[in-house]
């Protein structure tokens, strides 16, 4: 290459690097993004947000305070409600225990009665025939007694019997009427039994109404507290976002000034049940209400959601069988968002099943059940209107239709 041609290059290449440095020369240097004025506003917001956090708290706790209150006085009504159904129900046994009583004592007059007036009809006989032989029957006693001693003793053998016949007919009469008697009370109990049982009747129609009232009320907290949650989450989420930017922004202040300081400085910087996988019905009933698994109105609510079981008419205090072996997973009392005491239990292979509502528990969380063990007895604790055994079948962690596991033949839907 020529020494022209050489310093020809060398010339453009130095006139580049001078342009190159007189653009970046002229570069506008940023300005600091962050400033103390920025982060002591946020700080500013992050305490109004927690004024807001600590009132929706406290609103909260007082909508649960009301509810735990409201669930208390619901479990004592379900209490009383399942004590009013037994007094009914032995009511019941007693009234048709009478039944059989009074319709005993009524074919006993009837088969009294009729030995009764068989005697009268005997003893009329007796007399008609006496009076109407009487003349030929005394020549023949007279002719065949050897005296008249003889003769006046067997006429008196006659009267004593004619006596006789009456005293029997008169104990015929007498057991009859206290046969009547006897009746007369059965009927009278009974009907005091039937009094007892409407009023009964009566005051559990107002359990349930004060049940259902009570439980409605408790949704509606329910639903207070679900709103008021849902803000205090989005109040929470508006904190932790705040309290992020403050340490960004923080951060970023502290990398300013430890840039700055550099800057000054010269830049230096320093065992488990496995089931059979085939369930048996959970329950001696076999009878389920119309509200199968689907969608429906909640009948407290009127929200329409996923009915995700199948409601067992099982009546108070009727045992809840394990529908196969397995271990327990829950065994809860209390709300429980509504299922009341329930357990839940794993059968393996991605299969579980829930009882809901439950009286009382006879099995705890960790323990192992037998297909068929009970498990549990009917109530109707939690969001719940009446006794009954709301059944789920879980698979993989979902719900599904409980009613997939039994042949149809197997139960009755009401």
């Amino acid at each position: 290459m020529s020494n022209t041609k050489f310093r020809s290059v060398l010339s453009l290449f130095l006139a580049l690097i001078l342009a190159l440095t007189l653009f970046i020369a002229f570069i506008p240097v940023q300005a600091n993004a962050v400033t103390q004025s920025e982060i002591d506003d946020l700080k500013e917001q992050q305490s109004s947000l927690k004024e807001q956090q600590k009132d929706i708290q406290s609103t909260i706790n007082s909508l649960k305070g009301q509810q735990d209150k409201l669930i208390e006085l619901k479990t004592a009504l379900d209490q009383k409600n399942a004590v009013t159904l037994q007094q009914i129900q032995v009511l019941e046994e007693q009234i048709a225990l009478h039944e059989d009583l009074i319709a005993q004592k009524a074919k006993e007059v009837d088969e009294t009665q009729k030995l009764a007036d068989e005697q009268l009809v005997k003893l009329k006989k007796r007399i008609r025939s006496m009076e109407e032989n009487g003349r030929y029957s005394y020549i023949e006693v007279l002719f065949g007694a050897n005296s008249i001693g003889e003769f006046l003793g067997l006429i008196d053998d006659v009267g004593d019997i004619m006596k006789s016949d009456r005293e029997l007919e008169d104990s015929y009469k007498s057991t009859v009427t206290d046969l009547k008697a006897a009746k007369a009370e059965y009927e009278q109990a009974q009907l005091e039994m039937k009094e007892q049982k409407a009023e009964l009747t009566k005051l559990s129609a107002q359990l349930e109404s004060d049940i259902a009232e009570a439980t409605a009320l408790i949704s509606s907290l329910q639903s207070d507290i679900s709103s008021n949650s849902a803000l205090l989450s989005q109040l929470n989420a508006q904190d932790e976002a705040l309290r992020n930017e403050i340490s960004a922004k923080s951060k970023e202040l502290a990398e300013e000034a430890r840039r700055e300081q550099e800057k000054n400085n010269g830049g230096n910087s320093g065992g488990q049940v496995i089931g059979t996988g085939s369930l048996m019905w959970p329950s001696y009933c076999t009878t389920i209400s119309s509200r199968k698994y689907g969608y429906y109105p909640h009948p407290v609510t009127g929200q329409y959601k996923l009915h995700g079981g199948i409601d067992i008419c099982a009546s108070n205090g009727t045992a809840i069988l394990a529908a196969d072996s397995g271990t327990v997973v829950k065994s809860v009392d209390g709300w429980n968002g509504g299922w009341g005491n329930y357990v839940m239990i794993n059968h393996g292979n991605g299969l579980q099943t829930l009882y809901a509502h439950m009286s009382s528990r006879a099995v705890s969380t960790g323990q192992q059940v037998s297909r068929g063990q009970t498990i549990g007895y009917v109530g109707s604790t939690g969001m719940s209107t009446g006794p009954h055994l709301h059944f789920e079948v879980w698979l993989n962690g979902s719900r599904t239709d409980p009613l997939n596991y039994f042949a149809a033949g197997t139960y009755t839907v009401r």
